[in-house]
């Protein structure tokens, strides 16, 4: 029987509770952990703990067999709790320190009665037959009549005050279940009995023994439940983590900085040095391929680790030998778990033979044909996305099929880079990171990290470092991580209330569709923490809900996955003016709604990349281009601002129907072809593909160009340098006036205009306009999102030189004072005048952002002053609600008083 990569075949532990660290820990007599003393198990003085486990095993061994026996000849449909609890169940937990465990009255809570007979202490202690499963509902069967067995328990647990933790078993299965009202995910330890005993897995045992003895569940020194072993190693385990997700921090930064120096110091990758050299790759661009490449490290780690009703979620479901026989060849030879064993045992060699086979995998997953017989070859998904395509990693990528070209990294690079990944050292131990439980938190952490660094080619192309300046890319953007206490404070005041209204007075289908219809929405995503706690937020309601249906008081494991899924394809929006950020995010939704056997969603028309500060609306648009955006800014003519100014009111004073009333910006066919893409299925690769396909094909549509190319013209009006093509003639003003948004709205423009349109398409680009009711048409004709969530960034909306110049002038930025530092800038119009052009550029972004938030009648509360990044967020947030739909954001007190 393989045996699983974390060592017990029989015991998984879903959604972060007794981490797998943990549980190698108790077993190990090395590490000492707390409580693992034969005193701390009731055991008499001299006692070995060892020697009472394997009389205990050797007991067990024989009570299973008889049980079996017995249990054959139950009828089909019989649940034979008597039989189970006589011959095993009760047996097994005698072993385990609980005694008699004689029955009570079923307890209440909030007037509802919980079938549950047997208590220790305040632990609850369901025992049901093993002709049931513990995540379905039997009608008519105590136990299981009104609830499957597990939700049973894990209601009670949410609802009781008095009760936290729990144990639930059919003979087959026993799991340790914690109350999780205020986790954002299933929690449990199951340890698979019938495995554990067919299999003779007596390590597992040991483990069981160690885990759920009486002993872990019961209270110390007359406190409550929260005194038990069970919680406190559960504290500790949290408090571990939270240590070592600094570390994990480094291991990114470390393992990209390996896989990049790895790569440009290959003397066989002659190309990518000449392409870096050359500029034909940026530098940029290299850094998010290599850090593609370590999200698709992270995405494996944590989908080969984690499990669905105890089957891998990264192969389809087949039980057949053929299929068996391939995951076992995957493991044994492609999957990443493997990778790690060898990075925690061996340093490597030159060879790159890692390095091709982890290609291949990526092409296999990508859904690809010319990869067809690798995934048949290994059973697994496809899973498709901009994430697996190898042309997005197109300068790094290994030699594949072709036997030819392609970048090399040597084994040795590529292990350390994956051992930095994958462990960390405490006090001199490599201790492996907990991926299976990786969360959206765990993540933005590292996304913060990440933009502190900036990528660094040096020695002709051949040396790869990371430096970190003042002026960092996670200052300029305004990047934060968000603490989850906060994400779950403004789920509770935000999402939960308008869920509630939702359903009201619905039932079934009909309540189901309320929630999947909700549009939930962070304008400034980051990583995807406040969505990811959402959809988790979400997928907990819809899952109630699909389970009141059927009978059920509970939902299961699967069913709960499904929800989440789906909601995380319907209803969940983002924009991030980082293309890194909304990468990261669509990461982190898709390690959370993976299905074994489905390919990712498409998450491409929800998470968008974008300035959400900086764009036009209807409403604007139809009020014509205002004389404000006619005020001079850095490098503008001021003569030819007036006179711009002066012909914008001629043009906008004429009497147009076109700009007449909101109204007459008509969205409909839009929003009907944004309608119909949300109502296509994406459950295999060619679904998702057509969903990708009437993305694009809705933005080729001569509406949608034409809308936002007269949306990006309005903008382009505020930002486009006025100036004078030839000095002292009037008539050769150059700027965006309301007559060339005419000509536009009538399709007849001259050819004199097209300079003018590229530059505003060009603006649009730099400035990263985000027109809303273009990008999502469909909410927009629905009023707007349901709930707004996030926490904007706290950045003023200006330039700071010494920042500007870290990178790129040091000895500027360290001058002795302002008067200093000016007086250098003006020395570079001699000594560097394309840094100098690069400078006065960099200021007058700065300046027209500024520009646009104060003048373009957006932001009429808040867009003053000295603009701060917060207000003007909020602003945006409280106009993209729906008129019945909520907002919550973090956001400083200063908003209220400054």
């Amino acid at each position: 029987m393989r045996r699983r990569r974390d060592g017990f075949g029989s015991i998984h532990s879903e959604g972060g509770l007794l981490p797998h660290d943990l549980l190698h820990r108790v077993v190990d007599p090395r590490a000492k952990v707390s409580g693992t003393k034969p005193e701390d198990y009731g055991l008499l003085s001299g006692d070995r703990i060892n020697e009472t486990i394997t009389e205990s095993w050797n007991r067990l061994r024989r009570h299973w067999r008889e049980f079996r026996a017995a249990a054959q000849h139950l009828p089909d449909g019989e649940p034979g709790t008597g039989l189970t609890n006589d011959r095993w169940s009760l047996p097994l937990l005698r072993e385990l320190g609980f005694g008699l465990l004689p029955t009570s009255p079923a307890p209440r809570v909030d007037g509802q009665t919980y079938a549950i007979s047997r208590f220790l202490d305040a632990t609850p202690i369901h025992l049901v037959g093993c002709g049931l499963s513990l995540d379905r509902r039997a009608a008519g069967v105590r136990g299981a009549a009104s609830a499957n067995p597990h939700g049973l328990v894990q209601q009670f647990l949410n609802r009781s005050p008095d009760h936290l933790w729990g144990l639930v078993t059919n003979g087959l299965r026993l799991r340790i279940l914690r109350d999780n009202q205020a986790l954002s995910r299933q929690s449990y330890l199951e340890f698979d009995l019938e495995m554990m005993f067919e299999g003779e897995l007596y390590a597992d045992f040991v483990l069981l023994w160690l885990m759920a003895h009486a002993t872990r569940v019961v209270s110390h020194d007359g406190g409550g439940p929260d005194t038990c072993w069970l919680e406190r190693w559960t504290k500790e385990a949290q408090e571990q983590g939270t240590r070592a997700l600094g570390d994990l921090r480094q291991g990114v930064e470390r393992a990209l900085l390996l896989l990049g120096q790895g790569l440009v110091g290959h003397p066989h990758n002659t190309d990518l040095r000449e392409s870096l050299r050359a500029g034909h790759l940026e530098l940029e661009e290299f850094h998010a391929q290599l850090l593609r490449v370590v999200y698709r490290l992270i995405f494996l780690f944590v989908a080969e680790d984690r499990t669905l009703d105890g089957r891998p979620i990264l192969h389809p479901r087949d039980d057949s030998e053929v299929a068996g026989k391939a995951r076992e060849r995957f493991a044994a030879h492609y999957s990443t778990a493997r990778l790690r064993e060898l990075a925690a045992k061996i340093k490597g060699t030159r060879h790159g033979d890692l390095w091709q086979q982890f290609n291949l995998l990526v092409g296999a997953l990508s859904g690809q044909e010319e990869f067809a017989g690798v995934r048949q070859h290994l059973a697994l998904a496809t899973l498709g996305s901009l994430l697996w395509d190898p042309a997005s990693t197109c300068y790094i990528n290994a030699n594949l099929l072709a036997g030819d070209g392609g970048a090399e990294l040597g084994n040795a690079d590529f292990l350390e880079a994956i051992r930095h990944l994958a462990f960390t050292r405490q006090d001199k131990v490599l201790r492996p990171v907990d991926y299976k439980n990786l969360g959206a938190e765990e993540l933005g952490g590292v996304y913060e990290s990440l933009l502190s660094l900036t990528p660094q080619i040096s020695g002709d192309g051949s040396h790869f470092t990371f430096a970190e300046f003042a002026g960092n890319e996670r200052k300029t953007s305004g990047s934060y991580y968000t603490p989850d206490s906060l994400v779950q404070n403004l789920l509770d005041s935000a999402l939960d209330p308008v869920v509630k209204s939702a359903i009201e007075g619905k039932k079934g289908h009909e309540a189901e569709e309320a929630i999947l219809s909700l549009k939930i929405c962070d304008p400034a995503v980051g990583s995807g923490h406040f969505l990811v706690g959402a959809a988790h937020r979400l997928a907990q309601h819809l899952a109630r809900v699909r389970a009141a249906a059927h009978g059920e008081s509970e939902h299961s494991p699967a069913e709960y996955q499904q929800a989440l899924r789906d909601v995380i394809g319907r209803c969940l929006y983002g924009v991030d003016i980082n293309p890194m950020a909304a990468e990261l995010c669509r990461v982190s939704l898709w390690l959370e709604a993976l299905e074994p056997g489905k390919p990712l969603s498409f998450l491409d028309h929800h998470i968008r990349v974008g300035n959400s500060l900086l764009g036009a609306t209807p409403e604007l648009i139809s009020a014509k281009i205002p004389d404000e955006a006619f005020t001079a800014i850095a490098g503008d003519d001021k003569r030819a601002c007036t006179l711009l100014r002066r012909h914008n009111r001629r043009a906008r004073e004429m009497k147009d129907e076109l700009f007449a009333a909101p109204e007459a910006e008509d969205l409909q066919a839009l929003q009907q072809a944004a309608r119909a893409m949300e109502i296509l299925p994406d459950e295999s690769l060619d679904q998702v593909k057509a969903k990708e396909e009437a993305l694009r094909a809705l933005e080729r549509t001569d509406e949608y160009r034409l809308k936002k190319l007269i949306a990006d013209i309005w903008c382009g009006a505020f930002l486009i340098r006025k100036h004078f093509t030839t000095p002292g003639v009037d008539a050769d003003a150059v700027g965006i006036t309301q007559d060339l948004l005419r000509r536009v709205a009538d399709r007849k423009v001259p050819r004199r205009d097209l300079a003018l349109l590229d530059e505003a398409q060009r603006l649009a680009g730099q400035y990263k306009f985000f027109h809303w009711h273009l990008a999502f048409p469909d909410v927009y004709a629905g009023g707007g999102f349901d709930i707004v969530l996030g926490n904007p960034p706290w950045e003023r909306v200006e330039l700071q030189e010494k920042e500007w110049f870290a990178e790129r002038a040091p000895s500027i930025a360290n001058a002795r004072n302002a008067a200093e530092r000016k007086r250098r800038i003006e020395d570079l119009k001699a000594e560097d005048p394309e840094m100098h052009m690069a400078f006065l550029d960099a200021q007058r972004q700065a300046e027209g952002e500024s520009h646009f938030l104060r003048s373009s009648g957006r932001y009429p509360l808040c867009g003053r002053g000295k603009i701060n990044l917060y207000a003007i967020f909020a602003e945006l947030m409280r106009t993209l609600p729906n008129d019945t739909g909520r907002m919550g954001a973090v956001l400083p007190t200063g908003i209220a008083t400054d």
